[in-house]
């Protein structure tokens, strides 16, 4: 598959990360693992920044919807071969939250209707016409045990310097310790699945000294709800909505790969002038 990588202009963040990371934030895959290996070469053939530790964050939904979930989650699962990283976080979405209920015997429905379909059909084809023990058979097989694993005891949600890594993002009228709890069931207000309420927020997540939101340092780097809706191959208008810093104190990775082969990404790291961020997004030319 051929593909191209477009980047907004590098700029500064309103906080700093530790000068000793070069970190790089990989938002929703959703089975495009063409366009993941893609992606997984351009920041391998970027020059690594001397003394520093390079570290992969994936923002989750690895998997559902794209044609080779299978695959994407291989790609991760060797990412620290692939970009000489020393660290690779593997955050939870939605989609992985849903496989696991499956995987421990829930009822499948949720799951397959909300793109699981997808990954059945990439297992076989045929799987509608045999008992659903079967079929679940096959997709216990399918994934590593060692990537369900890491899934299931992974955390909500990592931070490095000012920057906070989730899956759908934060819930401004909820205490962060309580929202960001892992063991929480998934609702509508939860930190891998808000939408709304998250992303028109704009007063900031920090707290002044009498409790009131504040545009502080904190910046939530997030996926879930894509920031493009189009197809990166017909025009490139839509990569600024990626860039919500200065009006949201976000940055969201989510390039719309649900429906089309595209992956959002961002670099970040530090240098005399401070934090710095260069976003980007790989699709199939």
């Amino acid at each position: 598959m051929d593909t191209t990588t477009v980047s907004l202009s590098s700029r500064s963040l309103p906080g700093s990360i530790d000068p000793g990371l070069e970190v790089f934030a990989i938002g929703d895959v959703h089975g495009q693992a063409a366009v993941l290996a893609a992606t997984l070469s351009e920041v391998a053939e970027l020059p690594r920044m001397a003394a520093t530790r390079r570290v992969v964050v994936f923002l989750g939904d690895l998997i559902d919807r794209g044609p080779d979930s299978v695959g994407a989650v291989d790609l991760a699962m060797r990412t620290a071969t692939f970009t000489e990283a020393d660290d690779v976080v593997l955050l939870p979405g939605n989609h992985e939250l849903m496989l696991l209920e499956v995987l421990n015997g829930c009822d499948p429905d949720l799951w397959l209707g909300n793109g699981g379909k997808a990954v059945m059909t990439e297992l076989d084809p045929d799987w509608t016409s045999m008992p659903w023990r079967t079929a679940l058979s096959k997709l216990r097989n399918a994934f590593p045990a060692e990537w369900v694993l890491s899934i299931d005891v992974a955390p909500s949600h990592v931070c490095m310097g000012d920057l906070m890594f989730v899956h759908a993002g934060l819930d401004p009228d909820q205490d962060p310790r309580t929202f960001l709890d892992r063991s929480r069931l998934m609702n509508d207000l939860h930190w891998a699945t808000i939408r709304h309420e998250f992303t028109t927020w704009d007063r900031g997540w920090d707290m002044d000294g009498t409790g009131t939101h504040t545009k502080g340092p904190t910046v939530v780097v997030h996926g879930h709800t894509p920031a493009i809706r189009t197809s990166l191959s017909e025009t490139t208008a839509e990569l600024t909505q990626m860039d919500g810093i200065d009006g949201y104190r976000t940055i969201c990775l989510d390039a719309g790969a649900a429906s089309r082969p595209q992956i959002g990404w961002a670099r970040f790291w530090s240098d005399a002038t401070g934090c710095q961020v260069q976003i980007n997004a790989t699709f199939a030319a």
